[in-house]
């Protein structure tokens, strides 16, 4: 249905039905399928970390025996080779739990889109009393664009995650730390990453419902939107500051942006509809 179909069919509507102004009801925020995405990037993270501990930790004690034990004319790269090896080995067993990580992302860009329309449906039914079935032609590509970002964000996981542990364990080696020294130092590591794959699942999920509630909105010939927090007590000042008042899209608010631009941010826009209710 183009736009100037869906306008005729309120027009219809607005003349068969009693005078009233419907309150739209509460836009939800997919916290399920951000909680599931993060579930999928925490079990890449696992599987990167049990290669770690089953085939690095263990050899790190006979490195630094050997670092330890070299005389001044032996090779002082020996080490370094072993590690670069087996940082190798960890690249390519990991490789496979990484394609399956991709194709799940992909899922959860669907999931997004499904749920953020379903949102998008509940209101109009609600308001218009139809339900309006719209041409969205730019959707093919806010989901490739969504697949390929995450597929990048991805695949930076294990390689940030070796890139560090490699750092820390030969800095370990040239300074004379002992092993338990540098096994902490992995520890701090492998916490790193568990909050970057947190913070990956919340940041993708939150920009790809924003973007295609921007867009929805947009679309069926909406203007503003009416700034809604999720209410809890994560919420940043800036962003409470806006809830419940009344924005443009094309007039950002200068502090925050819309609902969904800023890192973490878990808001949405509710539709203002009163340009389309007052159709003539």
């Amino acid at each position: 249905m183009t736009r100037q179909q869906t306008l005729s069919k309120i027009r219809q509507r607005k003349l068969e039905t009693p005078k009233g102004k419907r309150v739209p009801p509460k836009w939800l925020y997919p916290n399920g399928i951000e909680r599931e995405y993060h579930r999928d990037l925490n079990s890449l993270v696992r599987v990167l970390s049990d290669l770690i501990k089953e085939y690095l930790m263990p050899e790190i004690p006979s490195m630094l025996y050997e670092v330890e034990g070299k005389m001044p004319n032996d090779r002082a790269d020996d080490y370094l080779d072993r590690l670069n090896s087996l940082i190798l080995y960890i690249k390519k067993a990991i490789q496979p739990k990484v394609d399956k990580t991709i194709l799940e992302a992909e899922s959860v860009g669907e999931q997004i889109n499904r749920f953020n329309k379903a949102q998008f449906q509940k209101i109009t039914e609600n308001v218009f009393g139809i339900d309006l079935f719209m041409g969205e032609p730019w959707l093919s590509d806010q989901l490739r664009l969504f697949s390929s970002q995450n597929a990048q964000l991805i695949r930076s996981i294990p390689d940030q995650e070796l890139e560090r542990v490699s750092s820390a364990i030969e800095r370990g080696l040239q300074e004379g730390k002992t092993y338990r020294d540098v096994t902490k130092e992995l520890q701090k590591s492998f916490g790193i990453t568990r909050r970057r794959a947190k913070l990956i699942a919340r940041d993708q999920t939150k920009k790809l419902n924003s973007s295609l509630t921007k867009l929805r909105q947009q679309e069926l010939g909406v203007e503003e939107y009416v700034w809604q927090t999720s209410g809890d007590e994560r919420v940043r000042a800036t962003h409470r500051a806006n809830d419940g008042k009344k924005f443009r899209w094309d007039d950002p608010p200068k502090v925050t942006g819309h609902p969904g631009n800023d890192v973490n941010c878990r808001c949405v826009a509710l539709p203002v509809l009163d340009n389309l209710l007052n159709l003539t």
